[in-house]
């Protein structure tokens, strides 16, 4: 926004609170997801770890005794999908953050030293 000649072409006025909001409304509604992507990521994490774990606790059951190599595969399994959501949960965060950041910079650059 330091491009003078964009903004004025832009709004040749200071624009007033409705006429940023109208602006940016496209990209908040786009970053609007990306709390969402990580909530379900996370949750989707957390069910593929109790799945997990509850099959390895049903092979023993059904093997009628405690083995490690049972128990460790299905806890294997369980960690993989709490690594999954993670891995898609910390960035759709991050990024939200980010682009949030840098749309309320912008907007602030609007009207900032407004002719």
């Amino acid at each position: 926004m330091e491009d003078r000649n964009f903004r004025s072409e832009v709004f040749p006025k200071e624009p007033t609170e409705a006429e940023l909001e109208l602006f940016f409304s496209p990209l908040e509604r786009t970053i609007r997801w990306l709390p969402t992507i990580a909530s379900l990521s996370m949750l989707l994490g957390l069910l593929g770890t109790v799945i997990g774990i509850n099959s390895a606790f049903g092979a023993m059951e059904a093997q009628g005794k405690v083995s490690l190599e049972v128990l460790a595969g299905g806890i294997k399994d369980a960690l993989n999908t709490t690594i999954v959501g993670l891995l898609v949960a910390i960035p759709s965060l991050y990024f939200h953050r980010f682009a949030e950041n840098k749309i309320r910079y912008i907007s602030e650059l609007m009207v900032k030293d407004f002719p």
